[in-house]
């Protein structure tokens, strides 16, 4: 009889993508390289430089249990418990949406469009992890932020994220429902709330949809209850917001910029993503109060 082969890095990584294919993860060569780098402490490129050392027992078994987990649907980012976003590296568990790469361009628009102005008061409207919110503080150092979320276990992940990245004192987190909580005159709303319909949500077993926050995705029939709603907070209020921003998904951004474009003296734009969808809608003061 053949002896088995010896457990190697890159016979572990070989028999992790195996496994993870046969699952039908799509990702399974990358999964399969981050996990095996989180269990050995190193980094993901050290696994293909060093493909020789073997693997002990309890490396081979948390390995093994972490692969199994991915095979099931469990995203990446919560077996590692983290996720970078923007250059950023937050903690992220089940009580929280992961990150999306998409969503830097709704940084990347606030950033650019608030810059010039001295200390800008910007509230980020369901925070979960607090990624956009942090984000923003450490790219506008003279920005003051408030960031809600109706999950209050959610806001505990984002107040030990803004800790780490050494912004909790400019970042003030409050429980509540969208901009129910704010009753301070803001500079801009920045907005990347639940888009998908509910049977995108319903379709999603298998994949991390399964595994995440359904109150973070979930926005009714047609992806736009919970942006229907926050339009019309922010056009309830007395005092008027110079500029807002949020990312919708592609079916929902003309619907939500027609609803923002239709209140008297607000103009609206669009910016598309790097596919060129539509992605970001962004709404003006055609009269700003600076």
């Amino acid at each position: 009889m053949g002896s088995s082969p010896p457990d190697t890095r890159a016979n572990a990584r070989r028999e992790a993508i195996a496994r993870l294919r046969e699952a039908g993860i799509e990702s399974a060569v990358l999964d399969a390289d981050l996990l095996l780098a989180y269990v050995l402490g190193i980094r993901k490129e050290d696994v293909y430089a060093h493909p020789e050392p073997v693997l002990s027992a309890d490396e081979r078994a948390g390995y093994e249990g972490l692969i199994a987990r991915r095979a099931r649907g469990e995203p990446v980012a919560y077996l590692r418990g983290w996720k970078e976003f923007y250059g950023l590296e937050f903690a992220v568990d089940p009580r929280v949406l992961i990150p999306r790469p998409e969503t830097e361009l709704l940084v990347d628009e606030t950033v650019r469009r608030l810059a010039p102005l001295d200390s800008p008061l910007i509230c980020d409207l369901g925070t979960g992890s607090g990624a956009i919110a942090i984000a923003l503080a450490v790219a506008l150092p003279r920005a003051r932020l408030i960031a809600t979320d109706s999950s209050t276990a959610a806001l505990e992940v984002a107040r030990a994220n803004a800790s780490r990245h050494e912004v909790r004192e400019r970042i003030d987190f409050r429980a509540g429902d969208l901009l129910a909580p704010i009753h301070e005159t803001l500079d801009a709303v920045v907005a990347n709330l639940p888009y998908l319909t509910s049977a995108e949500v319903d379709a999603g077993g298998g994949t991390s949809i399964e595994f995440e926050p359904r109150a973070a995705l979930d926005a009714g029939a047609d992806g736009l209850a919970v942006i229907r709603l926050a339009i019309a907070q922010l056009l309830a209020r007395p005092a008027p917001t110079d500029i807002a921003l949020f990312e919708c998904g592609p079916a929902q951004a003309r619907s939500a910029a027609a609803e923002l474009g239709a209140a008297p003296g607000v103009r609206t734009d669009i910016v598309a993503d790097l596919a060129g969808r539509p992605r970001v809608v962004v709404a003006m003061r055609v009269a700003a109060r600076r």
